[in-house]
């Protein structure tokens, strides 16, 4: 029922872990369609993959080569502090 929400709860988990042990990484959220088609169930019955699971999502883990990318700066009204 609500797998897609806890399939992202430990993606965000994998992706705060991996922060910390200074791995970067990317959550993508095309698992669904990715393996809907013909090349994506052969590719999961390969693996191994029971047929009552699903890919819902990705986490792509590496290493930077070079300096870390710094976030772009916040666009001026985007954010509204409401006290």
């Amino acid at each position: 029922m609500f797998k897609t929400a806890d399939a992202f709860c430990c993606a965000e988990n994998m992706v705060l872990q991996a922060a910390e042990l200074d791995i970067a990484s990317c959550i993508i959220s095309r698992g669904e369609e990715t393996f809907a088609g013909e090349d994506g169930k052969a590719l999961l019955k390969e693996w191994g993959i029971p047929d009552n699971y699903s890919a819902v999502c990705f986490v792509i883990l590496g290493y930077i080569d070079g300096e870390y990318p710094h976030s772009k700066p916040i666009k001026p009204g985007r954010i509204k502090i409401i006290e």
